[in-house]
């Protein structure tokens, strides 16, 4: 939902060091002008969603601490592909395609995204896709999104080097919460069970959608 001026968070200085070392791999290995709008476009999004969140999830802010570049780095790497997921949803409507050319596809362009943060390995690559399984799964059988919310905070306590799931003990997509419990999947819930911070990384979400749509709006008037 639309969020008031006030509720979007101050910029860390760590994130806008992030954001200015991306965009300049992004203006030095992406030469065509309209990918380069698109891949800069997501990473202002993700930039803007990894800033909110560290602000306002409580769990992702203790986890954080007093933060460090590599910190803000991955945060943004984890919100960054969660635009492209949200793209590809928005490109799925107008452009329908087979199911194994939809996953190409994102897996094409994960994998430029994974590059421009210098991580564009297998197991970074599966993590993309399992996720992006697991929002497309909730966007149309759970439209809460509580489930990917859920898996979202512990992706972004992951990225503050605090671990709350065993991901190798995890299927996608996951139906209901209890199946990762009885998978023996969960090592800390405690950061996972605000019901206030799930809805505020979705505000952030919101935050970032807005930041990368305005964002490519004005480069494609220039």
């Amino acid at each position: 939902m639309p969020l008031s001026e006030s509720e979007e968070p101050k910029i860390d200085p760590l994130f806008t060091i992030v954001l200015a070392r991306i965009s300049e791999m992004i203006h030095k290995l992406i030469k065509d002008e309209n990918k380069r709008r698109f891949y800069k476009a997501l990473l202002i999004g993700g930039n803007t969603v990894a800033n909110a969140v560290v602000a306002a999830c409580e769990g992702v802010k203790k986890a954080w601490g007093d933060g460090d570049e590599a910190k803000a780095l991955a945060l943004t790497k984890l919100f960054t592909l969660l635009m492209l997921s949200q793209c590809y949803r928005w490109i799925d409507k107008t452009e329908p395609n087979s199911g194994e050319e939809q996953k190409e596809a994102r897996k094409a362009a994960a994998s430029k995204i994974l590059y421009l943060f210098e991580d564009d390995s297998e197991e970074a690559i599966e993590g993309f896709l399992d996720m992006d399984t697991q929002f497309g799964y909730d966007l149309e059988y759970r439209t809460h999104l509580v489930h990917t919310g859920i898996l979202l905070l512990a992706k972004a306590c992951e990225a503050c080097s605090h671990k709350c799931i065993e991901w190798s003990k995890v299927s996608f997509p996951i139906g209901e919460m209890p199946e990762l419990v009885q998978a023996g999947a969960i090592i800390d819930s405690t950061p996972l069970s605000s019901t206030d911070d799930i809805a505020a990384l979705w505000r952030s979400y919101s935050i970032g959608v807005q930041a990368m749509m305005k964002h490519h709006e004005e480069q494609a008037q220039l």
